[in-house]
């Protein structure tokens, strides 16, 4: 490794422990928890970007730069895709969840973090798709993967050796109520395994695919079905960390609600 990655990496580094502390405060800073991730996490996403540079794909994403964030904060467009589809199970999640497309703010959080770093355009692009996919992985792993135990775990799965997702799903596994620390670290290894048997999932053409029905999509992914990945099914809890003022998570099934629906 030559001397100015070694800096930039030591830099990051010190971005992360500033952000970390500001996370927790009065009140919960969502916005620093993106600086904490990237910063933290950035060998990884530079190991990550190797890769999908090297898959055909990968490439075909980076050249044609699809707007996801635009794609899947289109109301109208998601709500005209067929019952059963990728698209309208990702619009029923944000609803019940009262949630919108992304999790961070791209203009206001994510991109002054690319521009004060000068990151090249497409791992900068990388790093863009890379959150906005968040709650697209809960609906690839539902019915409801756990939360943030089962999301992060999906996460840890596809990024391989990642010593950021390895602590921050032992923190969650430590702090989040409703089950027992062995249920739920069994439940974390089940969702890792899940994800790393999966497809590349940042090098999806998600604009292909969100029309297509849900269970058709997750075969072409590679995603392995709820009943094998998760034998004793889904952990679920309604815990919230007190501070971040997100309301406590129903249960989310849309296939079930679509059984339901049909038969009403």
């Amino acid at each position: 490794m030559d001397i100015p990655r070694k800096m930039e990496r030591y830099g990051q580094l010190r971005v992360g422990l500033r952000a970390l502390t500001r996370i927790f405060g009065v009140k919960f800073n969502h916005d620093q928890v993106f600086e904490t991730v990237i910063a933290f996490g950035f060998p990884t996403l530079e190991r990550e970007f190797d890769k999908l540079t090297r898959l055909p794909q990968g490439r075909r994403l980076l050249r044609d730069k699809p707007d996801l964030m635009a794609l899947l904060g289109d109301d109208d467009y998601l709500a005209a895709l067929p019952p059963g589809s990728l698209g309208a199970a990702y619009r029923d999640f944000l609803r019940q969840h009262r949630l919108d497309a992304g999790v961070f703010d791209a203009a206001s959080v994510i991109q002054p973090v690319i521009d004060r770093n000068g990151w090249d355009p497409d791992f900068g692009y990388m790093i863009a798709c890379g959150t906005v996919l968040h709650d697209m992985f809960h609906v690839l792993g539902g019915p409801d993967p756990g939360g943030e135990i089962g999301n992060l775990g999906f996460h840890h799965g596809q990024l391989g050796q990642c010593r950021t997702t390895a602590v921050f799903g032992l923190i969650l596994c430590a702090i989040i109520g409703g089950g027992s620390w062995r249920r739920k670290r069994r439940y974390w290894h089940e969702a890792v395994d899940r994800g790393r048997a999966a497809d590349n999932l940042m090098a999806a053409p998600y604009e292909e695919l969100l029309p297509l029905p849900l269970t058709e999509v997750r075969a072409t992914l590679g995603i392995p079905p709820t009943d094998i990945a998760h034998p004793t099914g889904h952990f679920f809890t309604r815990w919230q960390l007190p501070a971040s003022g997100i309301a406590p998570y129903e249960p989310w099934n849309y296939e079930a609600s679509l059984v339901e629906s049909a038969a009403t």
